[in-house]
Parts: structure tokens; sequence; C-alpha cells
């Protein structure tokens, strides 16, 4: 059986390739059907209110989405389970999943959410261990390890054995994280006198 799932998206790389990552490793285990979903917060109601209306089951979830995001609940498509990363889908989410009776998995930190409100919270932060509905991993993300080959046996790297090829993945700024001119500038360093 086809596992419908609704991606919502903020239309941030960080956050959706995360939630993408979600629905590739539930591709690999099962068929799944993907109806992708741009959510573009109300910046004229706190967050504050909107946790909580949903702290106290105040608002029907086809209100929040209208007030919140500007969508149709009617015009959702079906879906057996919701996905999204990055705190501005929170809310969505939530509303939605209620809305369709669906699960919901949320990928992110949940700052002042309560983790009843998700079936699943996925985070890289071992400090998240221990919160009810959390699964610490490492960020996910759409390649498939199996298709990548086994791993070879490399030997020990030094002077005398540099590696034919290395990656750099580069971040920015978050919500936990800021980074200075000067980060940058010896970050770049670093990876000219890497290479």
């Amino acid at each position: 059986m086809t596992l419908r799932v609704l991606l919502l998206t903020d239309e941030r790389p960080g956050h959706y390739h995360l939630a993408e990552g979600v629905v590739a490793a539930l591709a690999r285990e099962r068929e799944v059907a993907v109806a992708r979903l741009v959510t573009k917060r109300n910046r004229l109601i706190p967050m504050r209110a909107f946790r909580a209306l949903l702290a106290r089951a105040m608002a029907p979830p086809a209100l929040l989405l209208r007030l919140g995001y500007g969508l149709s609940a009617r015009r959702l498509p079906a879906a057996d389970l919701v996905v999204s990363a990055g705190g501005e889908t929170m809310v969505a989410n939530v509303a939605a999943a209620r809305h369709l009776g669906a699960a919901n998995i949320f990928c992110g930190s949940l700052r002042k959410m309560a983790p009843e409100h998700f079936s699943l919270v996925i985070s890289s932060y071992a400090r998240h261990a221990h919160l009810p509905r959390h699964v610490v991993a490492i960020k996910p993300n759409v390649m498939d390890p199996d298709a990548l080959g086994r791993p070879r046996a490399v030997p020990r790297l030094g002077a005398d054995n540099p590696p034919a090829r290395a990656g750099l993945l580069i971040g920015g700024n978050s919500g936990l994280f800021h980074y200075e001119a000067a980060d940058w500038d010896r970050l770049l360093a670093f990876a000219e006198a890497l290479s």
C-alpha cells in the first residue's frame, strides 16, 4: 500500500532537505506518493500565540492553517503522514496532521513546542535523546548509503599519503549558531591550506 506523504516546506534548503531525507528513507522501505506544499507563516501573529492555541486545543486546525499560513484545509491533499523541518513549519505540520488525521514527523528543535504534538521528532542533538517522541540521528538526507557502495579500507593518511579526493559541506547561520566574518575567513583559509 502506498504511503501518502504531505511534505511541508518553508523553501529554505537547510530545512526542506531534511524533510526530503526522511521521505527518501521511507521510500527505500515502501512505496510513497509525495505532495509538496509551500508554507509561509503569517508573521503578524507571534509564534507564542500559535503555541498557546495548540496547547489548549482552542482553535480548529483549519483556522490555524488559514490564519497562520493562508492555507485552505479543504485543499490539503489526502495524506497518511505529514513531514516538515524548520521552526516556521511546525504549526502547519501539527494543524495539517490533525486536520487529515495523519501521523507527523518534524526534523529539528521544537523550541517551546510540546513533543506530544508530533508522532516523531528527529533531532541531531544528543541533549534531546531523553525527550519524549525524539530520535537522535545524523541529519537525514536523500542519499542512499547502500547506493554508495561498500566502504573500502582506507590506508592511514599522512603527508606521504594524502587523499585523492575530499569533500567539505559548509552550512550557515541558524537559530542556534551565528558565524562572524572572521569565522568564515578561518574556514576558507583552512580549506585553501588543505587543498
